[in-house]
């Protein structure tokens, strides 16, 4: 089976800050080895840019709709994003948390 490497712009609403939310997404990332980034957006929605394995993206999105304890996942809203372009941003393959 090929291997094929999407990247995704996530939306995440809900009770996702305050609760460690990104740190539980990086965490999650890190174990998928997924390339990336997580920060906190102003109207209380968290957003995401992930790029990996197409497969591994789906067991990630399942992570991610469960959260850390006390996260409350409403919707995650999912657009494309040019994976080739996320790793130029990051330079390396890694997954961090912005501010």
């Amino acid at each position: 089976m090929e291997s094929r490497v999407l990247g995704r712009r996530c939306i995440v609403t809900g009770r996702v800050q305050g609760v460690s939310y990104r740190h539980f997404t990086q965490e999650i990332a890190r174990q998928l080895e997924l390339t990336g980034w997580v920060k906190n957006l102003p109207d209380g929605t968290v957003e995401i840019q992930v790029a990996g394995d197409a497969l591994v993206l789906e067991e990630f999105r399942k992570q991610l709709q469960e959260g850390p304890r006390f996260a409350s996942v409403d919707s995650i809203t999912e657009e494309p994003l040019d994976p080739d372009w996320l790793v130029r941003d990051l330079g390396h393959r890694a997954f961090e948390v912005r501010w």
